[in-house]
């Protein structure tokens, strides 16, 4: 009997150590979740809440919490009435839209230690911040480059960057524009412009290149206080030849550097996918158009420069960019930060064969992470049938680790206009929960994440799950959305 209950006792101590809670709250009148964030670099959690804004199905963020992988708690801020709040890639900066002074213009403030700079919509007038992805997880995500857009990834703990044209107007087109960098200083206020040396087009655009109709245009990643890099890329006309070219400026404008990534397939074709590599463009039937910048995107290692280059390729090549696709597997190409190759992993997607049948590339959603000292690749689809296949790809050497498949649901049913997570989609297996595509592939590349799911007992409320990949483990959010939500580490 003692051995018997030892036995359960080790069983159970085992379960609990391979996760760490590190939040579980109830809903309040002033306390409800609003939204979270994982920081990288200083290796935490971020977690803010607030209250609801009357009238209306969004929230102000009255606290933001840090987390480490213990569960150790560091206030960052209270007693606030935030809105749309978002940390900086150096992590010690963040920015807010400030709602209270107007709902139909965008007024920012962002914080750095004791300074509060303020940039109302005249001071950011004819600025265009489309241009810069927002990063998660040290993958650059393009937005749309319709409009001014937002500043989220154009930030640091000095300088607030944007575009403009010859005209002093925020609408810049690549290919015949002037290309000119604002700056606006954090501490002072006060507001710079320097042309810049535009990328060789002739390097972009031509008869050796891949057809396509769209215009060539680019991407931006900031460099936390360093400096930024501005992102072209080029298609052959095989499609079996990209170079990304990877140019480096400072925040005068000056070009630094560029430093070229070139990926060749010699039996297979590169194509486009939904990887956040390039701009979304919606059209007016509801579909929606990828350009040359969506052939791929990267994920850049803050240690030491490492780049590591994901895509989709096919085994027939497109007859355009944004043509039809038919998809068969995904690649990572390792370069280092001169942009020498150190290896390349292309591998065979197991789809059930419903990754073959996919046609439309904006289909294939692509997510990147780091994990664990690794790396994890998912794809998953959403279209005549739902699946995730996820692939963890040893970071030293390419190989794959360990891949898995997983079919899934699309129950719009259980969407709901205000609430905390979101998610639409559910597994047979699971009943009443709903999870993000990226929680189907941390599931199957779990196994104690995935059985903990499991033992969560099923109630009258539908649970939502949403998670993060880290170098220290999976981040797992649950909530009902009403009562309570949680937070989870699986190391």
């Amino acid at each position: 009997m003692k051995r018997i209950l030892l036995s359960i006792s080790l069983i159970s101590s085992i379960y609990l150590s391979a996760q760490t809670l590190i939040i579980d709250k109830k809903f309040g009148d002033k306390d409800i979740p609003v939204n979270f964030e994982y920081l990288p670099i200083s290796q935490k959690f971020v977690f803010f809440s607030g209250e609801k804004i009357t009238m209306t199905g969004s929230a102000f963020t009255t606290t933001a919490s840090a987390f480490d992988g213990n569960g150790k708690e560091s206030k960052l801020f209270e007693n606030q009435k935030l809105f749309s709040c978002s940390y900086s890639s150096t992590e010690n900066s963040f920015m807010n839209i400030d709602i209270e002074k107007s709902i139909w213009a965008y007024n920012y403030k962002i914080y750095v230690n004791d300074i509060v700079a303020e940039l109302g919509s005249e001071k950011i007038k004819d600025m265009n911040f489309t241009f810069f992805g927002y990063n998660i997880g040290n993958v650059a995500v393009a937005q749309s480059q319709s409009g001014a857009g937002k500043i989220d990834g154009a930030f640091n703990d000095f300088y607030l960057l944007g575009f403009s044209n010859q005209k002093n107007k925020y609408k810049v087109e690549f290919e015949k524009d002037d290309i000119f960098l604002e700056v606006i200083e954090l501490k002072t206020g006060s507001r710079k412009r320097f042309q810049i040396e535009k990328p060789d087009l002739a390097l972009l655009k031509g008869d050796s290149f891949a057809k396509t109709d769209h215009k060539v245009t680019f991407t931006c990643k900031l460099n936390g206080n360093d400096n930024f890099d501005l992102i072209t890329k080029s298609i052959s006309q095989d499609f079996q030849t990209v170079i990304i070219y990877k140019t480096t400026y400072n925040f005068e404008g000056k070009k630094l550097k560029m430093v070229p990534l070139t990926l060749k397939l010699n039996d297979k074709f590169f194509v486009t996918s939904y990887n956040g590599g390039g701009p979304s463009e919606s059209t007016s039937n509801g579909s929606i158009k990828l350009d040359g910048l969506s052939i791929n995107n990267y994920f850049e290692d803050q240690k030491n420069g490492d780049l590591y280059v994901f895509g989709i390729y096919s085994n027939e090549a497109p007859k355009k960019i944004g043509g039809s696709i038919h998809p068969k597997g995904f690649y990572v190409f390792k370069f280092d930060k001169e942009g020498n190759k150190i290896w390349e992993s292309v591998n065979n997607i197991e789809g059930k064969d419903f990754l073959e049948r996919i046609k439309y590339a904006p289909g294939l959603n692509v997510s990147f992470a780091e994990y664990k000292n690794n790396l994890v690749f998912s794809v998953s689809v959403n279209d005549f049938t739902e699946f995730t296949n996820a692939a963890l790809v040893d970071k030293t050497n390419g190989t794959v680790l360990k891949s898995s498949f997983l079919e899934y649901n699309n129950n719009t049913s259980h969407e709901k206009f205000s609430a905390f997570i979101n998610n639409t989609y559910d597994y047979k297996e699971l009943r009443n929960k709903s999870f993000s595509p990226v929680a189907f592939a941390a599931m199957t590349l779990n196994d104690d994440l995935f059985t903990y799911l499991k033992g969560v007992p099923e109630g009258d409320k539908r649970l939502h799950f949403s998670t993060l990949f880290s170098n220290q483990g999976i981040w797992l959010v649950e909530t009902d959305n009403k009562n309570y939500y949680k937070v989870l580490l699986f190391k």
